[in-house]
């Protein structure tokens, strides 16, 4: 195997952009990011400064235990500071002043497309230069660049698998910013980027000479957020390795190499991405990233034995939805997920048949807490699900605040 040349910058200004130049990473953690998408939706046409958005944002804030400020001033409004975030995914279109959310941006917003395959769609379609949230884009279009990051790291994870094997398919922020956006500046191929990053394990090549990417004290903190969309819904999971967040390690989850290829594969004509997001909902990709997500997070829920038998206990072996009575098919659902720090407590738990459960951890089945159900277009349309009633009584026992934070931020 030849060793990987350092490759030429294709500009001098050549980075990886993800959202704002001064990064706030917390705003891409799903259960704020989709909260205040969700403010914005409601208050459609609303300056970004008016009373009714900060004073939802102000709920968002408090109920998402956001370290973020949100509400910050009338002049420095979230969407003036910060809202490229919602901008660069196509979520947030201009308006004039005025709030306005995407068709793409309402599909989220209204829980009419799930996290994953909201996130499957940003995966396939993202671009740089991102003209979204980027005027001048004279340098790229001069070197005739165009780079999909998130389908590229995925794929540079999914060919070090098939190379190199599963142990080795992992990618850190350090990898990412040394290696892959060079590579990614002068078109390599794929196997070169597979081949670096183990040379460079190895201690073959010497990266520190390769062209810097990251020149700017927050490059490499915007090039990481781009790791961190894919951990956030469920693509990768990351591996603290306790020197750093530039050592993270970055492994393929939910998604097989394969399912990498296929996604890679996929061809779209020009349209707008409410329209892109259903076509991609046809490939089953998207159900099968979300079907494995919940069965990893499950298996690796800590005292999940104990939990389901209190919940069964609690609900007397009886799915709260199908009224299905038969012990090796339930299970126990948390209502807030362990990651967003919801309890083990019975207050915080239903009791659901597995394919129901599946439908309910993957954002399909929505449960409000005056007991209505409300199915996503994917779940109604499906023969199996017609008869499930759309309203059901809940349990005394159960914290309907619960269910209300798990339908306002997930």
């Amino acid at each position: 195997m030849a060793l990987i040349k350092p490759p030429v910058k294709p500009f001098p200004n050549y980075k990886w952009r993800w959202a704002v130049l001064t990064p706030t990473e917390s705003l891409n953690e799903p259960p704020v990011f989709l909260g205040v998408l969700r403010v914005f939706n409601h208050f459609q046409n609303y300056a970004p400064s008016s009373k009714e958005i900060m004073d939802g944002l102000a709920i968002v804030q408090a109920e998402t235990k956001s370290k973020v400020d949100l509400v910050r001033t009338q002049d420095r409004n979230l969407i003036r500071n910060s809202g490229q975030y919602w901008k660069a995914l196509g979520l947030l279109q201009e308006a004039h002043g005025k709030v306005s959310v995407s068709p793409f941006g309402q599909l989220l917003a209204n829980g009419k497309i799930t996290q994953v395959e909201f996130a499957t769609t940003v995966v396939k379609t993202l671009e740089l230069p991102n003209r979204r949230i980027v005027e001048d884009t004279t340098e790229w279009d001069a070197a005739d660049l165009k780079i999909k990051p998130l389908e590229l790291v995925l794929d540079v994870l999914g060919k070090i698998s098939e190379i190199y094997g599963s142990n080795e398919a992992y990618i850190s922020p350090f990898e990412l910013v040394k290696i892959v956006i060079p590579l990614a500046g002068a078109k390599a191929p794929l196997e070169n980027y597979a081949d670096a990053i183990i040379q460079h394990r190895q201690g073959k090549i010497d990266v520190s000479k390769w062209p810097d990417c990251a020149p700017n004290s927050n490059d490499k903190r915007i090039a990481r957020e781009f790791l961190l969309f894919l951990s956030n819904y469920g693509f990768c999971i990351v591996v603290q390795t306790g020197r750093g967040n530039e050592n993270e390690k970055y492994l393929l989850a939910s998604i097989s190499k394969e399912e990498v290829v296929a996604l890679r594969k996929l061809k779209f004509a020009p349209q707008e991405l409410d329209k892109i997001v259903k076509e991609i909902r046809e490939t089953q990709i998207p159900a099968n990233v979300e079907r494995k997500r919940v069965s990893r997070e499950v298996l690796e829920r800590p005292y999940q034995n104990l939990f389901r038998k209190n919940i069964l206990t609690a609900f007397n072996s009886t799915c709260i939805v199908t009224g299905v009575s038969i012990e090796n098919v339930l299970e126990a659902s948390h209502i807030i997920d362990v990651q967003y720090n919801g309890s083990d407590k019975v207050e915080n738990g239903l009791c659901l048949r597995s394919d129901i459960h599946q439908l309910f951890d993957s954002r399909h089945l929505r449960l409000l807490p005056n007991g209505e159900i409300i199915l996503s277009e994917v779940a109604a349309a499906k023969n199996n699900y017609s008869k499930i009633p759309r309203q059901i009584i809940i349990p005394d026992f159960i914290n309907k605040d619960h269910l209300d934070w798990r339908v306002k931020y997930t």
